[in-house]
Formats: structure tokens, C-alpha cells, sequence
């Protein structure tokens, strides 16, 4: 299962890049939320809190939800209630462990835990969700199983359909050797892949740059 998955490892050309640090991770915090609510308009959106002065976690985490609703409404820029009182409860998360969240390790010393169980016990935060932002925010090396993952990865016969999100998770993590940059490059690029090609109603193999490591024969059937 590694070595196919390492094969599409190269066969993307990743460009791994580093995670954010210190107290930008809040802001970094909000643009992955803002992602997943206003997908294809995170810009305008964290352009909309920060105008407000929402991205600060205190600021924000106090704000009743209609002040938030309205600061983003007044910048043109939808969002629904349910996604402002995610963002609240996560900045909460965060002003609770912000010490260790943007804690900076100096010679010898060691990041301290990322409190990952207490981020997935969040209303509203999933699995998933809470994987993404421990690795694209704070370079967490584990990964993200979305729907998108889990087609490529049955599609191309590198899982069985049948496995857990466990174990579909630590494949990924063993093909990349742990590495949080890779791990989120790929998170990046196989989310691109399953948007443009690896769809949920059938795959379109021939322009896709992960055609080179299908399995003989084709891919694979998938559901969803």
C-alpha cells in the first residue's frame, strides 16, 4: 500500500511549505474555517473579520453572533450563522491553550502536545476538520481523510473500500514519512484532484497527473 502511495507522492511534484507560526496561527486558524464556509471567497471573508477586528481570538470568541453576522454582512460577504458560532466556539479552543498553541520551541525544547481531543470535542468540529487544521495550521504531521482522499485512494486500489479512517489516515502518514509539509501539500493536492478529476460520479483519468500510478486495468470502483 506505501510504495503506490509514494509513487503518487512524486507523481504530483508537491511544493511542500511550512506552517504558520506564533500568533498568525489564529488567522490561519480562521482562513481554514472561512474555507470550509465560504468556499472560493475565504478571501473576501477573512478580509471581512479582520476589517472587524475579528481575528483576534478574544475579540472574537466574545462577540455576540449577530455582531459577527452583521460585520461580514456589511463587507458583502455571506455567511451563515451556523459557521460564525463554529468559528466562536473554536476560537474559545483556542484562547483556552493558546499558550501551548503558539508556544515557539527554542534550542532543545519540544512544542507541547496539540490538544486534539479537545478541538474534535468542539460542536461542529469532525474529524476530518480537526486533522486539517492540526496539520495545515500547526503542522500536526497526521491527515485529513476527506471524501476526496478516500475516492483516489479506493480508485486506485491503495486502500480497501472497507477500512476505517484510521486506517486510511496512517497510510497516508507512512507514504509520507511523517513529514507535516508533504502531508499538507498532498492534503492540497489530492483535494484539487478529486474536485477537477476524481469526482464523485466517475473518475476523468486521462488529463489527471495521478493517471501514470492507476492500478492495471483501471481504476477501481468507489462509492461516494
Amino acid at each position: 500500500m506505501t510504495p503506490p502511495l509514494r509513487d503518487a507522492i512524486a507523481a504530483l511534484e508537491l511544493s511542500p511549505a511550512p506552517a504558520p507560526a506564533g500568533a498568525s496561527r489564529f488567522e490561519a486558524v480562521v482562513a481554514f474555517l472561512a474555507g470550509n464556509a465560504a468556499a472560493g471567497r475565504r478571501p473576501s471573508l477573512v478580509s471581512a473579520l479582520d476589517e472587524a477586528g475579528f481575528l483576534d481570538p478574544e475579540t472574537l470568541a466574545k462577540a455576540s453572533i449577530e455582531e459577527v453576522v452583521d460585520a461580514i454582512a456589511s463587507s458583502r460577504v455571506k455567511m451563515l450563522p451556523k459557521d460564525a458560532r463554529l468559528m466562536q466556539r473554536v476560537a474559545r479552543w483556542y484562547l483556552d491553550h493558546r499558550d501551548d498553541l503558539e508556544f515557539e520551541p527554542g534550542p532543545g525544547e519540544d512544542r507541547p502536545s496539540f490538544p486534539h481531543d479537545a478541538l474534535s470535542a468542539v460542536n461542529g468540529v469532525g474529524r476530518a476538520t480537526a486533522d486539517g487544521l492540526a496539520l495545515h495550521v500547526f503542522g500536526v504531521p497526521t491527515y485529513p481523510v476527506d471524501r476526496a482522499t478516500y475516492r483516489i485512494m479506493v480508485r486506485h486500489g491503495w486502500i480497501d473500500p472497507t477500512v476505517d479512517y484510521d486506517e486510511a489516515s496512517q497510510a497516508v502518514v507512512a507514504a509520507a514519512e511523517g513529514d507535516a509539509a508533504v502531508l499538507a501539500a498532498l492534503s492540497d493536492a489530492f483535494e484539487g484532484v478529486g474536485r477537477r478529476f476524481c469526482k464523485s460520479s466517475g473518475p476523468r483519468c486521462e488529463p489527471c497527473p495521478l493517471k501514470v500510478v492507476l492500478p492495471e486495468g483501471g481504476p477501481i470502483e468507489a462509492d461516494g
